[in-house]
């Protein structure tokens, strides 16, 4: 079978499905980017709702928590040796920050549990 096609028409058709390809991946792309926007707002939030309880645990404004400033927070205190990370025996401001992302994390999978 012979199609008898026309050199413009063969351009148009490419170009279409050209623009039908590329008009979706802006698309996707452009959803993908919000999604990003959306989980760095509440990634920043998180961090700063740690930052601002890590500054009140600090009493001594040195930058790190010690096992004595942290009994202000029982659940910190209770894991504090595995929150040190390094083992200096101090928790510093991005092992307290894991420690929160791992006990909120711990609190939603408990919260989808129970559902």
């Amino acid at each position: 079978m012979k199609f008898n096609l026309s050199n413009n028409t063969v351009r148009l058709m490419t170009a279409g499905t050209m623009a039908i390809f590329f008009g979706s991946s802006v698309g996707t792309l452009a959803f993908a980017d919000n999604k990003a926007a959306d989980s760095k707002k509440v990634e920043s939030a998180a961090n700063k709702t740690a930052d601002a309880d890590f500054r009140k645990l600090d009493a001594n404004t040195d930058g790190k928590i010690s096992l004595k400033e942290a009994v202000k927070d029982k659940t910190l205190a209770n894991v504090f040796d595995v929150t040190d990370a390094d083992h200096d025996g101090m928790v510093s401001a991005d092992e307290y920050l894991n420690y929160k992302s791992a006990l909120s994390t711990m609190n939603k999978e408990g919260a989808n549990t129970t559902n």
